[in-house]
């Protein structure tokens, strides 16, 4: 299959590349694929989970990973006029690929005025945030694989109630999983969020699915 770079950046020191591979775009860090496209249709499904889950449009909504924006464009496409959607993306390259030449599978989400991209790192995001209606995760492969070395503390115990405190009663917290991670339900149940699995497909086969914790009211 023919590869052709689209853009290659160094940050902190490491090389990110934008690469297409036939139909298929990837992000690749030093050896490792970050981001594909070949899942944007769960990615997008996952996004419909805010308000799905809530039984209503959301308020405030904290997305970990800005991927190729079909999280976003999932959130956005159940939200109201006042929604906020927080985007939390540690690497600025990855923006700047979404908003370059990977711009048509964001479509318009990095230019609605409800959507913050925030140079950070999402667990920081969750901290400091409350009455959130919604915290998506999807910055990893799933809860047992993590991009970053600092990504584990997202699925930890410590990182579990800390997403609870900064959700709104009857909040929503979701993580895509590309694999079967089932044990994490018993994590979720144990910060003491109602926990799920919602099943997410590309192309009518399940493809990967969303862990969820619904917090008490």
């Amino acid at each position: 299959m023919h590869t052709e770079i689209l853009a290659s950046e160094v940050e902190n020191g490491k090389t990110v590349v934008l690469r297409k591979r036939g139909d298929a775009y990837d992000v690749v860090l030093g050896n490792v694929v970050l981001l594909s496209s070949a899942a944007l249709e769960t990615e997008l499904s996952f996004g419909h989970l805010a308000a799905q889950l809530l039984g209503r449009a959301p308020s405030k909504v904290i997305v970990g990973g800005l991927g190729f924006g079909a999280t976003t464009r999932g959130v956005l496409e159940g939200a109201h006029e006042g929604t906020r959607v927080l985007v939390a993306e540690k690497l600025a390259a990855v923006e700047r690929f979404v908003r370059g030449p990977a711009a048509h599978l964001a479509g318009s989400a990095l230019s609605d005025p409800r959507v913050e991209i925030v140079r950070d790192d999402v667990a920081d995001v969750i901290a400091r945030e409350r009455d959130v209606d919604a915290i998506l995760l999807d910055v990893d492969n799933g809860p047992d694989w993590a991009s970053f070395r600092s990504n584990a503390r997202l699925y930890s115990a410590a990182g579990l109630a800390e997403a609870r405190a900064s959700l709104a009663p009857g909040g929503i917290y979701a993580v895509w999983s590309g694999y079967p991670a089932d044990a994490f339900v018993g994590r979720i149940r144990a910060a003491g969020m109602q926990a799920s699995i919602t099943p997410l497909k590309e192309r009518g086969v399940v493809r990967a699915r969303a862990y969820v914790g619904v917090n008490p009211k």
